[in-house]
């Protein structure tokens, strides 16, 4: 059990019931609708094998941070038209080409030199020539690319990207092999400010607390879950419905009604949920929306 006073037991029983009711095979389809999935099965249709594909996916999630205007959905939307450029991206060079490339966008503008450092350490260090030798062994045990990941970059493994770029590998992994790689189920959640409101907004955490409490809190949601269902699923999972719904609610400026009705009708028409799921999860999720400041992400990367 979670101990902190900023904890409502209460609200995280009727959170993991709602997970519950979604079920396994609906989770799946919220990762099918992040940005990611659309960019890098694109890339893997049009040629990229896996461990490059894996590489690419790593690369690009270690800059998802302070982006320009469009966001995540602009800088994955970005990479595949940028990818079009080249005829064969099976060669770690042309990969290393194509980061650079990527980096000269205006998506990337923000926090640029730090981005760029991050690419040069990738590959000047021999990180991504290693990568690509490991591959196989590295899809059976992605804690050790987390871990030197970590290490190259400079990083706290719990750190926001370089736990999103485990969940782009993850992905990437799913589209070419049509499963998931060997992650502890406790991977933390990769929390931006999406995350964060969404946990205050439903309760979750009665206030603002520090991002450690936030990855608390959602650990408790799933091992719960995974007690109840009795499936092996990770917080990655999690990350992807609360990302996306938390999107919604910024869209709909946290306007309570307006919030409700768009993630209604978005797990409805894009997730198949039935109607009386949707407005529940829509319901609970919005249930302290009032306590929901407009701001922007200011986590660290």
């Amino acid at each position: 059990m979670f101990f902190d006073q900023n904890f409502s037991p209460e609200r995280a029983g009727a959170i993991t019931d709602l997970f519950c009711s979604l079920g396994f095979n609906n989770i799946v389809k919220f990762d099918m609708l992040e940005p990611e999935f659309h960019a890098l099965k694109t890339l893997h249709e049009n040629g990229v094998k896996p461990k490059y594909l894996g590489l690419i996916a790593v690369c690009t999630g270690v800059i998802d941070f302070q982006l320009g205007f469009g966001g995540a959905d602009r800088l994955w939307e970005t990479l595949v038209e940028v990818a079009g450029k080249f005829e064969d991206l099976n060669d770690l060079r042309q990969v290393e080409l194509l980061m650079t490339s990527l980096l000269t966008e205006p998506v990337n503008r923000r926090s640029l030199s730090v981005k760029a450092t991050r690419i040069r350490r990738i590959f000047d260090s021999g990180f991504a020539e290693w990568f690509i030798k490991r591959y196989e062994d590295l899809r059976r045990n992605p804690v050790v690319l987390w871990r030197r990941l970590s290490e190259t970059l400079r990083s706290r493994m719990e750190q926001k990207t370089m736990v999103f770029a485990m969940k782009a590998f993850d992905i990437s992994h799913l589209i070419c092999f049509g499963d998931y790689a060997c992650f502890p189920w406790n991977i933390p959640i990769p929390v931006d400010f999406h995350i964060r409101n969404v946990t205050v907004s439903s309760g979750l955490l009665k206030h603002y607390g520090s991002d450690d409490s936030i990855r608390k809190a959602w650990i408790h949601i799933l091992r719960e879950l995974k007690e109840k269902t009795g499936r092996n699923v990770s917080l990655l999972r999690l990350d992807s419905v609360v990302w996306q719904l938390g999107k919604i609610m910024y869209a709909a400026k946290y306007e309570r009604e307006a919030s409700i009705e768009k993630i209604r009708r978005y797990m409805i028409e894009k997730i198949g949920v039935n109607a009386e799921l949707a407005q529940r999860f829509a319901e609970e999720l919005a249930l302290n929306i009032d306590k929901i400041a407009m701001t922007n992400d200011r986590s660290v990367i």
